[in-house]
């Protein structure tokens, strides 16, 4: 399989999880504490959190071109656009996470932190391994934005569906 195969199918996983994630977000909001059908839920959060972060972890430990530099810390230096593409997929991938946690009931701080820790290990990881990768500030904050992006999403259709419930 090569390389556009395995970005092809882990961008129909962000899909489906992300989908689910929504789905599931909007469950939440309509549940009213029904403790069978919020077990289901919770299996089904572990599950989609499951194929995300083994499709995150493939992806991005998987061999690279880092482009000669194993570290980057200068932040929002983004030169070029590829560099930009890059951010706003960065951005992308972790708002599926962001959705899950809001549909697991968790709290923004607990997610930022979760989003930010899950982000600082992915590069650390990059920068041990040396596996052609670039471990980068700015993919530190794409990342972490993009659970919050997902976590005020879902937190907006909680929102959304209890008010039209009421």
């Amino acid at each position: 399989m090569n390389s556009f195969s395995f970005e092809l199918a882990f961008a129909a996983l962000l899909v489906v999880v992300s989908i689910a994630g929504v789905l599931l977000v909007l469950r939440r909001a309509r549940r009213g504490g029904e403790s069978r059908s919020a077990r289901l839920d919770g299996i089904c959060i572990v599950v989609s959190l499951t194929a995300w972060l083994a499709g995150l972890l493939f992806m991005t430990m998987r061999p690279g071109s880092g482009k000669g530099s194993l570290l980057n810390l200068v932040p929002l230096s983004f030169q070029g656009p590829s560099a930009v593409v890059d951010a706003v997929l960065n951005v992308g991938v972790f708002i599926p996470l962001g959705l899950l946690l809001v549909a697991a009931g968790v709290r923004f701080s607990v997610a930022l932190l979760i989003g930010l820790l899950l982000s600082v290990g992915i590069e650390l990881s990059q920068y041990l391994a040396q596996v052609g990768r670039t471990a980068d500030v700015n993919d530190l904050l794409t990342n972490t934005a993009g659970t919050v992006l997902g976590w005020a999403v879902g937190a907006a259709i909680v929102h959304v569906r209890r008010r039209a419930d009421s």
